[in-house]
């Protein structure tokens, strides 16, 4: 139990003068090298380097609190102290410990409604950190006057560059990723940066990895598989991505990261498409459900309609960059220094989200039925019980605003001038300005069709481009049929084909993925098409049969879009050109080609098999409307063959 009561709040940049954008990266550092400079050196402060210009003070502001907030240790934040401790985790408490699966320990939501809107403070306390803390604001405000005092050149510079900065973001779905993959600033050990006078300096790099101030936390523990492979949570100093499996690696296996994330970049880009792809006319609770998380509470065994998830696309995102390093886990992936950058994208995809879909909110629960259900948080966290309510004005803990309560999913939601203040916004993407509300719903969609588009969703365009003729047995619907809106046209010959995913989050007791892989034919090499993760911390808790964890834990869904030119392909290479083929033959066809394999954080097989699905489409100027559903069994019907010891 804490001795006294203190709150450190999460307010914004608040007293900057005004609403300002978080940039990507790449152009902060290119096109805004004083603002780049000052977050650098602040980020380097809040990490506590040795070369950091200054020294964080106050406990709740260094970057190992911050970094803890999100899982292990579990421990209260030294942000959040408080004397009624009696529904926080505990690690000598058997109801925490003793059940299958165990009580999760850090603050965290994943798997529920909230998790767009929990990030969303946590990413904004870091840039509150950033550039509040003391003596940080020294650094940031009262150093620039300095600098300017003694540069009459740069007058006003560094005093508006400390103002205007805010947290920036990588779009690792954007065009230029599956040939750059990450920019070398998110990994290089050195990086050089502006510093007063107009000279420049070589520094080290605060986004290439974090050392552990004071020691490896205790709780930390090494994870292994059958294999052999280990990440040795415990012993490891600092963080890695793709570690070498050793107690003290050298450094990151950069190469191997830098392939595997360029691999699976069009299929990132394909499912944040697909995020925008809801229509106008769904139940508004449900819509939320599906879009926030990978869960998707409200979903029942028969519902085979899946857009995606932020969440889950957030997911694999965690995994491509970590590998067998902290990334890829969740009790560990807050220690990352590229985590924040990730959580940005994600708050800026949100923000785009909400900005096209104003009338979608996850309200106090969803109805099935004619029956009304709440929304939990199924596997607690630090300070919610088990199966805890989730209400749009609950506690997002460990967050306190400036009037000391504690933020919640309402407060987080908007970025416009009618929402609860933030201070902050993003560059204009397609039309769309989220700190601006759109006027009108026509507004909205339009942006969605270029949303879509943007990440190379376009079935008007993509419909122009195939050829083969067994695109004309696929059946779609008329446009007298109900299932179609009154304002739209159908594409005719043409559909869009989708795998859905649904895996076991305690399968294999950590985070691993499902890829779908296509064999390769005389028209297409083979690829990875997509991958669909389950992020998990390891259970502990102590249960001997493995089957009785993995029937405990909840079912992660996902989606695979296959792209148009891969099922072209497939038509080709099977006779495709001959009108006389029939839809369940291009089915029977698609699905043949396909390969699936589990794979773990290291990319080792845990299970494969031999092996297709389908969805729909629509119209010009509008975004598409998705209609038309139709389920055509598993891909995979012939069963797994275990490939590794953890898959008997």
């Amino acid at each position: 139990m804490s001795s006294a009561e203190y709150h450190y709040p999460v307010i914004g940049r608040k007293g900057t003068g005004g609403i300002f954008d978080r940039l990507p990266i790449e152009t902060l550092q290119k096109d805004h090298p004083y603002q780049f400079a000052l977050f650098i050196l602040a980020f380097s402060a809040i990490q506590q380097r040795p070369d950091a210009p200054q020294v964080v003070e106050e406990p709740a502001a260094t970057f190992m609190e911050i970094a803890s907030i999100h899982g292990k240790p579990y421990i209260e934040w030294a942000g959040d102290r408080n004397k009624d401790i009696s529904a926080d985790y505990s690690a000598t408490d058997k109801k925490d410990t003793n059940p299958v699966p165990s009580r999760f320990g850090g603050y965290c939501n994943h798997g529920a409604v909230v998790f767009p809107t929990w990030h969303r403070p946590y990413v904004l306390l870091i840039e509150v950190l950033l550039f509040y803390s003391n003596p940080l604001e020294t650094s940031l405000n009262n150093s620039a006057l300095d600098i300017e005092a003694k540069n009459p050149s740069e007058n006003g510079v560094w005093v508006n560059a400390a103002k205007e900065l805010r947290f920036p973001y990588w779009d690792w779905a954007d065009v230029d990723v599956p040939k750059n993959g990450l920019p070398p600033v998110l990994y290089e050990p050195k990086v050089e940066i502006m510093t007063a006078g107009g000279t420049k300096q070589t520094v080290d790099n605060p986004l290439s990895f974090f050392s552990y101030v004071g020691g490896v936390p205790s709780d930390f523990s090494d994870e292994s598989d059958d294999s052999g492979q280990v990440a040795y949570f415990s012993k490891w100093k600092r963080t890695y991505r793709y570690a070498y499996s050793s107690p003290d690696p050298e450094e990151s296996h950069i190469d191997l990261l830098q392939k595997t994330f360029k691999a699976g970049a069009k299929d990132l880009r394909s499912r944040v498409a697909h995020l925008f792809t809801f229509n106008d006319d769904e139940d508004s609770a449900i819509a939320w459900d599906d879009f926030s998380n990978h869960t998707a509470e409200s979903k029942r065994d028969i519902d085979f309609i899946n857009r995606g998830s932020l969440e889950g696309v957030h997911d694999t995102v965690h995994t491509l960059l970590g590998g067998n390093g902290q990334m890829s886990y969740p009790d560990y992936a807050g220690f990352d220094p590229i985590f924040f950058l990730h959580h940005s994208n994600v708050d800026r995809l949100l923000a785009l989200w909400e900005w096209c879909y104003t009338e979608y909110w996850m309200g106090s629960g969803y109805e099935h039925d004619g029956e009304s259900y709440p929304w939990t948080q199924a596997r607690g966290t630090y300070a919610q019980v088990y199966n805890e309510q989730l209400l749009p004005d609950g506690p997002l803990q460990p967050f306190r605003t400036g009037q000391g309560d504690y933020w919640t999913s309402s407060q987080a939601r908007f970025l416009h001038e009618e929402a609860y203040p933030k201070y902050y916004s993003f560059p204009e993407f397609q039309g769309i300005k989220v700190d601006q509300a759109a006027t009108s719903a026509d507004e909205r969609a339009a942006a969605r069709k270029r949303v879509q588009a943007y990440y190379d969703f376009d079935p008007q365009a993509k419909a122009k481009q195939v050829v083969s003729q067994a695109w004309k047995q696929l059946p779609v619907p008329k446009k007298e049929d109900p299932a179609v809106p009154s304002n739209h046209t159908v594409i005719p010959h043409y559909r869009t084909f989708v795998v859905h995913v649904k895996l076991l989050e305690h399968a294999y007791n950590r985070s691993y993925s499902f890829q779908l892989h296509h064999k390769g034919n005389a028209h297409s090499s083979p690829q990875l098409v997509g991958t669909v993760t389950v992020f998990a911390r390891p259970d502990h808790s102590p249960c001997k049969a493995c089957a009785v964890r993995r029937e405990a834990g909840s079912v992660v869904r996902g989606m695979i879009p296959i792209p148009p030119e891969l099922v072209e392909s497939i038509m080709k290479s099977n006779g495709g050109g001959q009108s006389r083929t029939t839809f369940n033959q291009t089915l029977a066809h698609i699905k043949g080609e396909f390969v699936g394999r589990l794979v773990d954080a290291t990319g080792s097989e845990l299970a494969g098999a031999e092996g297709g699905l389908g969805v729909p489409q629509e119209d010009k100027d509008r975004p598409v409307y998705l209609c038309d559903w139709q389920h055509h069994d598993g891909v995979f019907n012939g069963g797994w063959l275990a490939t590794h010891g953890d898959s008997m």
